[in-house]
């Protein structure tokens, strides 16, 4: 068994533990519950981390939040069966056929019976993709008219299309992409052979999963999630960007990326060293990124932002919706220990974080000393993810992932580390105005020396040798 496998077989045993404890911890009987359904055009308030995001909108600065894929079909595409995989998949989901409408004073999720998607067709070539993306980039929603999502084909030849989903970020995270590739192939193959998808039933729908949250944190589970993040955060400082331009006095959002491979012998070390640390690659990739952030800056408490999805039970895993929240790890390097060391503290401090993700930042912040912090911490973000999987084929259509580049970034560096059961790579997205192109090359390089570092030399300290002294202090 290779260590990737041995990861992935951690990542299920871990799921299904939590998965345990928190209906553990909901009691018997504290399952999602359905709400009532009457025929004709539904609502339902709004989530709580959508009434966050609804009015994070308001100012009107910087593109739509959105969650982009896009998968390169080559072959005979049968584009009326393409659109009416769309609407199956829209009749199933109520996320995508919703408006969003502030109805007395409320923040009302607006679902209408019955929505026919278009799917839209646009004839570019491959070398104007780039420029496409960047104009579906900048094409927002309506959100109080709806839908809060659009599927477009790129026609680059009559055997040759990309398919772009673009999800409205109120309704979609990344889960969400994968569940949307997923019901849309299995409608389209319906389509073509005449048969129903082959899907399991959904129990329950978004709006059910806000109602019982916000139920949730009305009640003791919210009183504790505030005091937990308090004391965790009491002190905190944003980490230190390892930039090498100035920050401009109105820093803007336009980004770029770079895709960075992991040779594969550093991928099969990693794999190694999560498996005999019983943690994962997530946890691995972190604990290496707060070292090469400490080892630039020199600080003793570093702070990253680590974008989490809650869907803590089978209920909603398989729901078009954004189940993401934001939590930041934060770090202790006061005492200088070895990387080893440091790889046991951050899995503490993750499974400890994580077991608290369920409180959206705007209700947290109110109660904050620094109004600001939260803005000021979630300026650097790491997170892993295994890449999700499409289909090789479909209906005699080749299918392969395409990751569209995009123009503005959200923050001013962001690293995703990617992995299937082969190989890894890195995607780094970063604001132009602080770095440039070489220094995120330098960073790269260091950070996949710390990996190898991390799994062959586990004895060195963070602060070692030819590393600047460490500054700052975690408090006591």
């Amino acid at each position: 068994m290779t260590g990737t496998q041995v990861d992935r077989t951690d990542l299920a045993a871990r799921a299904r533990l939590e998965e345990a404890l928190l209906r553990r911890r909901r009691g018997a009987g504290g399952g999602i519950g359905v709400l009532p359904r009457p025929a004709g055009e539904l609502r339902f308030r709004a989530s709580v981390s959508q009434e966050g995001m609804w009015a994070s909108l308001t100012d009107g600065t910087g593109p739509d939040p959105t969650i982009m894929a896009g998968v390169r079909l080559r072959g005979p595409l049968d584009v009326a069966a393409l659109e009416d995989a769309w609407n199956a998949v829209a009749a199933r989901h109520e996320t995508l056929r919703s408006a969003f409408r502030t109805e007395s004073g409320v923040l009302t999720q607006v679902v209408a019976p019955g929505l026919r998607l278009p799917v839209e067709v646009v004839e570019r070539t491959a070398d104007e993709f780039a420029a496409f993306v960047w104009e579906q980039e900048a094409r927002s929603f309506d959100l109080e008219t709806g839908p809060p999502a659009r599927l477009v084909l790129v026609r680059l030849a009559a055997d040759d299309h990309i398919a772009v989903l673009m999800l409205h970020h109120i309704i979609g995270d990344a889960r969400a992409v994968e569940v949307t590739v997923r019901d849309l192939a299995a409608h389209y193959r319906a389509a073509l052979e005449g048969t129903p998808a082959e899907l399991p039933p959904l129990r329950v729908q978004y709006a059910d999963y806000a109602a019982w949250h916000r139920e949730r944190l009305a009640g003791p589970r919210g009183a504790e999630l505030t005091a937990y993040w308090l004391r965790r955060l009491a002190g905190a400082e944003p980490a230190v960007l390892p930039a090498d331009l100035e920050l401009p006095e109105r820093p803007g959002t336009v980004g770029a990326g770079i895709d960075v491979p992991m040779p594969d012998e550093l991928y099969a070390a990693v794999s190694r060293l999560a498996a005999e640390r019983a943690t994962t690659l997530y946890t691995v990739g972190l604990t290496a990124f707060t070292v090469l952030l400490a080892r630039r800056s020199g600080q003793r408490d570093v702070c990253v932002r680590a974008p989490i999805s809650y869907r803590d039970s089978s209920d909603v895993r398989d729901l078009i919706a954004d189940f993401s929240n934001d939590v930041v790890v934060r770090t202790d390097l006061g005492t200088d220990p070895a990387l080893g060391e440091l790889l046991e503290q951050v899995k503490a401090a993750t499974a400890a974080d994580f077991a608290h993700h369920d409180l959206p930042p705007h209700l947290l912040e109110p109660h904050l000393p620094d109004p600001g912090l939260l803005t000021r911490l979630f300026h650097v973000q790491f997170t892993a993810e295994e890449e999700f999987e499409t289909p090789a084929t479909l209906g005699g259509v080749r299918m392969e992932p395409v990751v569209p580049v995009r123009r503005h970034v959200l923050r001013p560096l962001n690293v995703r580390l990617r992995y299937d059961g082969r190989r890894a790579h890195c995607i780094v997205l970063y604001r132009t105005e602080q770095f440039t192109a070489g220094r995120i090359e330098e960073l790269m390089r260091e950070y996949y020396g710390v990996l190898a570092e991390m799994a062959g030399q586990p004895e060195n300290r963070v602060f070692g040798p030819g590393n600047p002294p460490p500054v700052g202090g975690f408090p006591d």
